[in-house]
């Protein structure tokens, strides 16, 4: 890790606390959570004073309307004060051999108890988010015995959320199963840090047989005399990719067409004409024009991926912004391609059971019915995930959108180069 992580995590309070070697207490709520929640509290105190007369106000609300006007004041009471004082952790005792959740505000109202025997794997797994809420990752215990995966973190960070996901590995010991590739990864705690290279060594998986080389394919191979070279110029563009401007321009010759001629004919300043012609321009023109800036950096954005027996690099011009990634091979851990079957697994559907079918050769739901067509259309058109390659520190993602055959081609060389190299 380097010293700027290092000094980052010194400074932020962990949320791990061991008591002694066996036991280890881990604490949520408080902190942001309680400056947040401050203001609703505090709003609903001062409105709950407002009917009672002790906040003497002109014209206060009496009878029926006060007890509304309280009723609402309680509401926000209650919910900055669950926000300011609300607490909940989870104490793991290996000495006793059981595992203690509790909820409370500021101390411990509420708690259950499991034995510790019954968490048999600690899972990490990915959340993308949304407009109002960032990606995490969070992390899970769960055992066949524990009816529902029990939530401990969901850091905001990929290299905390692994530190943290191995250290609680290492302290229950029990394998770590990452899924937030898309693809699951089982860790026994003894091999937390094992490289890719000497896992696949371990478990003698080196021989790697690489797939006849796609038809049509859009990746170049360049073979060195240190690896190889991966050259993945810009995608083929299809109807899709036109569409910011064609519905631009269709709206804009409608506009033209029938009220543009109109407008410019008629007896009124010239001053209005270049108003009219300026929100004409602001509508429609502009937003045209930015889509033909991004379709032509499209066409210049590129992918170079060098895999050698020492390094992984990935250089990238995706949207006007080159970048330049590395990983050194012996800190490489994850490197795999989610297929569309991945994809579909990862896909939790309330009230559906997932049915283990294993590989039957074509893609199904959860449920065991194979994938509808035009689903697979889609997914096809879209095109693969892509290749993702990960350190502790560092995750990369590349060939996304190539054809899943392309990918699985791709990915053979890559992982021959590395094994074999």
């Amino acid at each position: 890790m380097s010293i700027l992580n290092q000094s980052l995590m010194s400074t932020k309070k962990r949320p791990f606390v061991y008591k002694d070697q066996a036991m280890l207490e881990i604490r949520s709520g408080g902190g942001c959570l309680s400056i947040f929640g401050l203001p609703f509290l505090l709003a609903g105190l001062f409105v709950m004073q407002i009917p009672l007369g002790i906040i003497p106000i002109e014209g206060a609300p009496g009878g029926l309307t006060s007890i509304f006007v309280i009723l609402f004041g309680a509401v926000f009471v209650a919910v900055g004060a669950t926000l300011v004082f609300g607490r909940n952790g989870i104490i793991l005792d290996r000495g006793r051999g059981r595992m203690l959740q509790w909820y409370g505000l500021l101390i411990p109202m509420k708690q259950k108890e499991y034995l510790l025997d019954a968490v048999e794997q600690v899972e990490m797994n990915f959340s993308s988010g949304d407009s109002d809420s960032p990606a995490t990752w969070p992390i899970k215990l769960s055992g066949t015995s524990i009816a529902k995966p029990i939530p401990i973190l969901q850091p905001a960070s990929f290299s905390e959320a692994r530190q943290l996901a191995e250290e609680l590995s290492r302290f229950l010991y029990k394998p770590l199963v990452d899924s937030s590739t898309g693809e699951k990864i089982t860790r026994d705690p003894d091999h937390l840090n094992e490289s890719y290279r000497d896992r696949v060594k371990r478990m003698g998986n080196t021989a790697i047989v690489v797939p006849p080389e796609p038809s049509n394919k859009r990746p170049r191979v360049e073979r060195t005399s240190e690896g190889i070279i991966i050259h993945i110029p810009a995608s083929q563009k299809n109807v899709f990719h036109y569409i910011p401007v064609i519905m631009p321009l269709i709206f804009a010759g409608i506009f033209a067409w029938f009220f543009l001629p109109s407008m410019l004919t008629r007896s009124i300043s010239s001053s209005f004409h270049y108003i009219f012609l300026g929100i004409f321009i602001l509508f429609f023109a502009v937003p045209v024009g930015s889509a033909l800036q991004k379709m032509q950096r499209l066409k210049k954005q590129f992918e170079r991926i060098t895999v050698t027996k020492s390094f992984l690099r990935v250089e990238s011009l995706k949207q006007g912004k080159k970048t330049t990634m590395e990983i050194p091979i012996e800190e490489l851990e994850d490197l795999v391609a989610p297929t569309t079957q991945d994809a579909i697994n990862a896909i939790e559907v309330p009230g559906i059971k997932k049915v283990p079918l294993g590989d039957m050769g074509i893609p199904r739901l959860p449920d065991g019915r194979p994938v509808p067509r035009f689903l697979l259309s889609l997914m096809k058109m879209v095109g693969a995930k892509g290749i993702i390659a990960r350190s502790d520190k560092t995750v990369m993602e590349f060939a996304g959108g190539l054809d899943e055959a392309e990918v699985a081609w791709l990915f053979a060389l890559i992982r021959k180069t590395i094994v074999e190299g």
